[in-house]
């Protein structure tokens, strides 16, 4: 659940929010995760890409 009341379901939910936001050079890893996100290929790697979704959300301080 984010702060704004959205919730995050799935990796396509994932991709699709990381998506939206506006990548910020230097400051956060959101290109690292939409790409981790995108690039997941079963199981293990799925669940890698939604543990750095869900780190660079706390980073953001957008997780409820």
């Amino acid at each position: 659940h984010l702060v704004d009341g959205r919730i995050i379901r799935n990796i396509e939910d994932a991709i699709a929010f990381a998506r939206e936001q506006e990548a910020r050079p230097g400051v956060d890893r959101r290109d690292e995760v939409l790409h981790a996100l995108e690039r997941a290929r079963g199981r293990e790697e799925a669940h890698a890409a939604a543990h750095l979704f869900l780190r660079w959300l706390e980073e953001l301080e957008i997780v409820d």
